[in-house]
């Protein structure tokens, strides 16, 4: 997300646009406050993004497993 000036758009706009077409939001701001927000058309999806990819500590079988021990006293 990329905060700027309406000033600063309209003198860069085309720099702006090229942001939001790759992906980028641009926050428009007049006096130090939002106005507008300049989005790309398809948001990309944030699990491209991510650099490190979320690892399972136990097999998927365990996860739905039910817990026995916990559940003893209510069943």
């Amino acid at each position: 997300m990329i905060k700027v000036s309406a000033s600063k758009l309209r003198n860069n706009l085309f720099d702006y646009l090229d942001k939001a077409s790759e992906g980028e939001t641009i926050i428009i701001q007049r006096n130090n406050r939002e106005v507008a927000r300049l989005v790309p058309i398809h948001q990309m999806n944030w699990r491209d993004k991510m650099s490190i990819q979320p690892e399972l500590l136990v097999s998927p079988e365990e996860i739905v497993e039910p817990m026995n021990d916990i559940w003893e006293e209510y069943v």
